[in-house]
């Protein structure tokens, strides 16, 4: 004799298997679309020449209103820039400049390469 307290499920069959259809459905979904994301970006990778250096020293201290209402002065050694000549796929030269950090800068030289493309491909 059934116990009166067990409850049975009236599912049919019919739901389960659209359910579980449908769970696959959106997880291959998910799966194509992580595999497909990372295909433009290795496209997008741009390398080119660095022709030129420059260095815009700034002020020699920046006075700067901080979030609690104080006057702090920081010092800033000023804008470290290369420019890079990037050939493109239809044969002309584009130019990018790229602002870099001091130790950035201090490591590359005039007619190294350089990559400008996203920093997220592998090399």
């Amino acid at each position: 004799m059934a116990d009166p307290r067990t409850v049975k499920p009236k599912l049919p069959a019919r739901v389960i298997i659209t359910a579980v259809a449908i769970g696959v459905a959106v997880f291959l979904f998910v799966i194509i679309a992580v595999l497909q994301s990372g295909r433009g970006l290795a496209e997008a990778r741009m390398s080119g020449k660095i022709i030129k250096k420059e260095f815009n020293p700034a002020p020699e201290e920046q006075i700067v209103l901080g979030r609690d209402g104080k006057i702090n002065a920081r010092h800033k050694d000023g804008d470290f820039i290369l420019t890079v000549e990037v050939p493109q796929k239809d044969g002309t030269k584009k130019i990018f400049n790229v602002w870099l950090d001091k130790a950035r800068y201090d490591a590359v030289n005039v007619g190294d390469t350089y990559d400008v493309g996203p920093a997220l491909v592998k090399e």
